[in-house]
Formats: C-alpha cells, sequence, structure tokens
C-alpha cells in the first residue's frame, strides 16, 4: 500500500518499489488546496494560454467554416426559398455541409471539454467569494446554469445540423442564444459585485487587476445583443418581403454574434491569466496563481 507524507516524501507501492513525490507547493506561488501531484515532471500551462487556444480555435474555425462553404457550396448554402439575390451563408447553412462541417465539429471536439470546466472553475470561484450583497450567489448560480444552458446547446447544434433536423436545430440555436446573453449579461452583474466592493479579493488573488475589464465585458454584451436583434430583423424581412441581399445581411450580422460571443469568453478567460493548470500523474488538474 502506498504510504504519504507531507512535502518531499517517498512512497512505497505494492511491487515494493519506491516512487518520489512531491508537493505541488512551489516557492512564490500560492495555491487553493494543499494537495500532491504525482509525477516527477508535471506539466504546467499559464491559463492566457489556453485562454488564445480556444479563442483563435473558434475565431480560425469558425472563419474557415464560411470560406469553405463559399468557395465549395456557394450555391447550396446561399439558397433561398424565395431565390433572390444572396452573396454570404448563414452561420447554419454553413456548418450543415461539408467540408465546412467537418471543420467545425472537430473545433467542438477540441474546444468543448476545456469550455466545460472552465464553467465550473468559474463558477466555483465565484460562489466562494466573500460577498454579502443581496442576491449575489443566487446570481452565481444563475450565471452558472446560463453558460452550461449556452454551451451544452453549442454542442447539440454543431452535432444536429439543419440538414439532419431543422426543428431540433432551430430549438437548440434559440437556447444557445438566450443562454448566451443571459450569461453575458448575469456574469457582468457577478463580476462588479464581485470586485467593486471588496477589495480583498483583488490583492488576494490578482485575478481582477485588469483595468477596463467590467468595460469591456459590458461592450461585447450589448454588442452581441444589438447583433442579434438587428439579425433577427433582417431575418423577418427576408421572410416576408424576400428582397435580394437583405438574407446576406442578416448572415453578416449573424457572424457578429458569434464574434461577440467569442470575444467576451476570452475576456472573461483572461480574468484568470495570472494562473497556472497542472497536469502531472494521478493528481487533479489544478489552477494556481503566480
Amino acid at each position: 500500500m502506498a504510504q504519504y507524507t507531507k512535502n518531499m516524501k517517498t512512497v512505497t507501492a505494492d511491487n515494493g518499489k519506491d516512487h518520489h513525490l512531491h508537493s505541488e507547493y512551489q516557492p512564490g506561488k500560492s495555491w487553493d488546496t494543499d494537495e500532491f501531484v504525482a509525477s516527477n515532471s508535471p506539466i504546467t500551462v499559464p491559463y492566457k494560454y489556453a485562454g488564445l487556444f480556444l479563442t483563435y480555435t473558434m475565431l480560425v474555425g469558425f472563419g474557415l467554416s464560411i470560406m469553405l462553404a463559399i468557395i465549395f457550396r456557394f450555391e447550396e448554402t446561399t439558397y433561398t426559398h424565395c431565390r433572390v439575390a444572396n452573396y454570404f451563408p448563414s452561420t447554419s447553412a454553413a456548418i450543415a455541409t461539408t467540408p465546412s462541417a467537418y471543420v467545425w465539429r472537430l473545433v467542438i471536439c477540441l474546444c468543448s471539454l476545456p469550455r466545460l470546466l472552465f464553467v465550473l472553475y468559474c463558477y466555483h470561484f465565484y460562489i466562494n467569494v466573500s460577498c454579502q450583497l443581496r442576491y449575489y450567489r443566487g446570481l452565481c448560480h444563475l450565471c452558472f446554469i446560463a453558460e452550461m444552458l449556452e454551451n451544452l446547446s453549442l454542442i447539440g447544434l454543431s452535432c444536429i445540423s439543419s440538414d439532419d433536423n431543422y426543428d431540433i436545430h432551430e430549438i437548440l440555436f434559440i437556447s444557445f442564444q438566450v443562454g448566451a446573453m443571459l450569461h453575458m449579461i448575469l456574469m457582468c452583474i457577478v463580476f462588479k459585485m464581485a470586485t467593486t466592493r471588496y477589495d480583498d479579493v483583488r490583492s488576494d488573488t490578482g485575478i481582477f487587476k485588469r483595468k477596463g475589464a467590467l468595460q469591456r465585458k459590458m461592450f461585447f454584451c450589448v454588442m452581441n445583443i444589438l447583433a442579434f436583434l438587428i439579425s433577427i430583423y433582417f431575418f423577418f424581412r427576408h421572410q416576408n418581403r424576400c428582397e435580394p441581399g437583405v438574407y446576406s445581411l442578416f448572415a453578416i450580422f449573424e457572424y457578429l454574434v458569434v464574434l461577440t460571443n467569442v470575444l467576451f469568453h476570452e475576456d472573461t478567460w483572461k480574468d484568470f491569466s495570472n494562473r497556472c493548470i497542472i497536469y502531472g500523474g494521478r493528481a487533479h488538474n489544478k489552477l494556481m496563481t503566480e
């Protein structure tokens, strides 16, 4: 049986061999808990790089999906029921056809798990902030639910395209956008409540020291909602009037909805850019403050 002692000790395993174990603590680093990393060479990934990977993977994958749809499936993805001139495919039409569908689904496969793990970590962090303001904890719960709805709906609408099942895809898209907008609004409120009154949170973790972080979140949130409302306007205008180019305007504002959503999440990930993810042995992945 393995025997553990604190700091640098020896572990005796069932096979009789000795294995060295070291504590996660390192000079100059602070930790949320005192756990062990069962590895001589744990992998350390700065959170800012993980956030950049997710951001650029999503943006490049989305842009590539649209470009491939225009290059290889232009007629199919720009076709509308009233057969008027159209120049850009909608997001749903683009990711429903190959090869764009393969690219987008690969992006979702690469990004879904890290995004879901960050939702859990972000919830865990904010719910443990010593904020006594009324409704704070309730808003944290709602923010968590909204973000989970957003991410799970994104996975669903990426797997079930509008060509596969239009009705289910439409429901998933609506739930994605509703979850995304609610999450952005609630995150702005939670962030403000957690950072404007409790200076000890900022000094202890260093997580809220970025200037203009709240303003950027609010900007992307407002732009996302406006782009969504304008896209809805052009969608129904196209449905009712069948004017040339109107569906393309709908598609362009739909692209802005995706862009502002990704940039909002990037700004949220930057709040934790002073932390690292530690991978090693049998220990859980950890986040540390430098």
